[in-house]
């Protein structure tokens, strides 16, 4: 494990502190997922971008980290979306948490050690309302049963608010049954033709803040390290976690509360109420998803980060750049598959609060250099270019591994030295025909080194065949003296 310190800011301590885990070399983190009744929009896409880039820097310095998101499968939008598609409320939320990997597997977010769902935590849930109800936290108004905020003295401690301005500027239930408008539901009481689950408060369903409570405490205990979301989060869902959890235990809840920063579209926070949001599909359909991670992590992750046209023009344009060194250098093979050296700057970067636009300057100074080396090494090539180069995309590869930036090079290059290792080992080259399935990433190799085996052999009717099957594929053979360029078109 790297000896770096690391500091983040914690939203409820209000300072930016080092990160001390519980538990050496060893980090479990819980994160708010979504509420599965529609496609992910470009809030969602840049809150798990963040927590996917803090995850990658945490493994990168040693760190094993069990993260778990959950997926809020019941709430009164999905029972109200269900309706309104005539569909069953189970098949809604089991197809939008499809879709929900689909829009996420191309922003390259690394999946989570494990997807509870709330429905899965029924039982749990109504075990901490019997205990809050023996303590006196939790009381029955009307057929629901609510958290007597009241209750818990230090509430609005993570949101930094009293409950009177609370009470004030947010907008909250006021329901006669209530000893006090912010008390909030932890058992909902079912309604006709609307799904429930018997408990002993009755027929009902479990209300949006318990959740959360029950899978982490249920996986992580209390204390655990991390507990992150977006901004819009901390009140009321955070502040409500805390309550609960903390009345239940006993104890503290968590040691880190970590918020990423709204999405702003002409000045106005990103929401569906405003009818400004953007579907992650949308966005999709003009822009490489690479290139919308790489503007998400253009700005602080605490930050409002702007969505416009220009913004997203230089995120691409940037995003040329970072394609453009990784082909030049793969062309001329000096893309080793070998772990870089991370540079120094860029970890202190990430080490201060994941200070991401920090951190891409470092790259793209990397990349600036890198550039100046390959154009001396194409004016007159000799042996100490190319261990610099090589040295230098190497660092590059591993900074937008831990960004998360995903890249295949189009040019391609593989030395006839190790294409001449492999060929030696081809038994028998008539069985090798079945790589003439496809052409992709894993049998270009092969396919290359049974072309030269072929051509050692004066086999060039065979060697041909090879050629051919890669122009059909969409590929170029360029023969080089020291090896092949293979692009794809």
């Amino acid at each position: 494990m790297s000896d770096n310190k690391i500091y983040l800011y914690n939203t409820l301590t209000k300072r930016k502190e080092e990160f001390v885990p519980i538990q050496d070399g060893k980090i479990k983190m819980y994160v708010c997922g979504v509420t599965v009744y529609d496609y992910c929009h470009l809030g969602h896409g840049r809150s798990y971008v963040v927590w996917d880039v803090w995850k990658r820097f945490f493994l990168s310095q040693g760190y094993e980290v069990f993260h778990i998101q959950n997926f809020t499968d019941i709430d009164d939008k999905i029972i109200r979306r269900a309706k309104e598609e005539g569909a069953d409320w189970k098949e809604l939320t089991s197809r939008f948490i499809d879709a929900y990997f689909e829009d996420m597997d191309k922003l390259n977010v690394l999946r989570a050690t494990l997807y509870p769902k709330a429905t899965e935590y029924i039982d749990e849930m109504i075990n901490i309302i019997l205990v809050l109800m023996e303590k006196g936290y939790a009381y029955k108004a009307g057929d629901d049963i609510v958290f007597s905020i009241k209750k818990f003295k230090d509430y609005g401690k993570l949101s930094g608010k009293t409950i009177d301005d609370l009470i004030e500027n947010y907008r909250v239930d006021s329901s006669p049954y209530k000893e006090n408008p912010l008390d909030f539901v932890l058992w909902k009481a079912s309604k006709p033709n609307e799904p429930f689950w018997d408990s002993p408060f009755g027929k009902g369903r479990p209300g949006w803040h318990i959740e959360c409570s029950a899978m982490s405490l249920k996986h992580f205990g209390s204390p655990f390290d991390i507990h992150a979301g977006g901004q819009d989060l901390i009140f009321p869902h955070h502040e409500n976690e805390i309550a609960q959890s903390e009345g239940y235990t006993g104890k503290k809840f968590v040691n880190y509360w970590l918020h990423n920063g709204f999405v702003t579209i002409s000045g106005e926070k990103m929401s569906k109420s405003l009818g400004n949001f953007k579907t992650l599909r949308d966005i999709y359909q003009q822009y490489d998803p690479m290139v919308l991670r790489l503007f998400i992590l253009s700005s602080h992750y605490r930050s409002p980060v702007v969505f416009s046209p220009e913004n997203l023009a230089s995120a691409n344009e940037a995003w040329d750049k970072i394609k453009n060194v990784i082909d030049v250098c793969s062309s001329f093979g000096f893309i080793r598959r070998k772990k870089g050296v991370v540079p120094n700057n860029f970890v202190a970067a990430l080490c201060d609060d994941l200070n991401t636009p920090l951190a891409l300057s470092c790259l793209f100074e990397k990349i600036r250099y890198t550039n100046s080396v390959v154009s001396e090494y194409e004016k007159s090539p000799t042996f100490e270019l190319e261990g610099i180069i090589s040295n230098n995309i190497s660092e590059i590869l591993s900074m937008i591994e831990i960004l998360g930036l995903q890249y295949n090079p189009v040019v391609l290059f593989y030395s006839r030295e190790e294409l001449s290792k492999e060929f030696e080992i081809l038994s028998s080259y008539k069985e090798n025909f079945k790589l003439f399935e496809e052409v992709n990433d894993e049998n270009i190799f092969k396919l290359l080194s049974l072309r030269e085996f072929f051509k050692k052999k004066k086999l060039y009717e065979d060697a041909d065949k090879i050629r051919e099957f890669f122009n059909k594929s969409g590929f170029l053979l360029e023969d080089l003296p020291r090896g092949i360029r293979v692009k794809k078109r």
